[in-house]
């Protein structure tokens, strides 16, 4: 989901071999699923967040603008990347093996460009595609939001051809509302209102 490019200019980036030791991550709660736990970003989860965001599978939709960036430049970048704006008691979730705490990806709970909408995104390292992670801690995620945080509305920004992304939104009860113009793409944009899925919720338990 297209999102740090919107916001670069306003936010400073350090380039220096320094910058991500300045970094600051959010404090968020841990969240826990069957085979899950998301959990705060820290200082050891650089290399691995360098790894993915530096991926051309993983970035094919995402950086749209431009070629993705070089290793060097994902983890020089992570000031800029974690530094992104959320909604209280949002962020950037670290994504993780509960039995073997290997590092699987990131799901964010964060502001739109110009602070109209609080996006959820997802990004998976490709080993772990095709296994139902990223609708599990995007479940967690969703019911975080709406429960805990007292969210009323989330939306999805994918790319057509993002098939997996936009079968996972539909998945969490995502519906696609139409198409946004962002980074000279048009782009699917998707909605979730806490009130439909609630809904939805009452009548899945009306008619089992």
């Amino acid at each position: 989901m297209a999102k740090a490019e919107n916001l670069r200019q306003r936010i400073p980036v350090r380039t220096s071999a320094q910058s991500t030791s300045l970094i600051k991550p959010k404090v968020l709660d841990n969240l826990m699923t069957p085979r899950l736990c998301l959990g705060p970003v820290t200082k050891t989860d650089y290399p691995a967040i360098a790894s993915l965001n530096s991926d051309p599978a993983v970035q094919r939709f995402l950086c749209l603008s431009k070629a993705p960036p070089t290793y060097e430049a994902a983890l020089a970048d992570l000031a800029c990347f974690l530094s992104i704006p959320a909604p209280t008691g949002g962020g950037l979730w670290c994504i993780r093996n509960r039995s073997t705490t290997d590092f699987l990806g990131l799901i964010l709970l964060l502001y739109t460009e110009n602070y109209s909408k609080i996006e959820l995104g997802y990004r998976l390292l490709p080993k772990f595609w095709n296994q139902s992670y990223v609708t599990e801690a995007g479940c967690a995620v969703v019911n975080y939001a709406f429960i805990n945080l007292g969210l009323t509305e989330l939306c999805a920004i994918i790319h057509p051809d993002n098939t997996a992304s936009k079968t996972v939104a539909e998945k969490l009860g995502f519906l696609r509302m139409g198409c946004i113009n962002q980074l000279g793409f048009n782009l699917d944009h998707y909605t979730l209102m806490r009130d439909s899925l609630i809904s939805s919720d009452i009548q899945k338990a009306v008619t089992n």
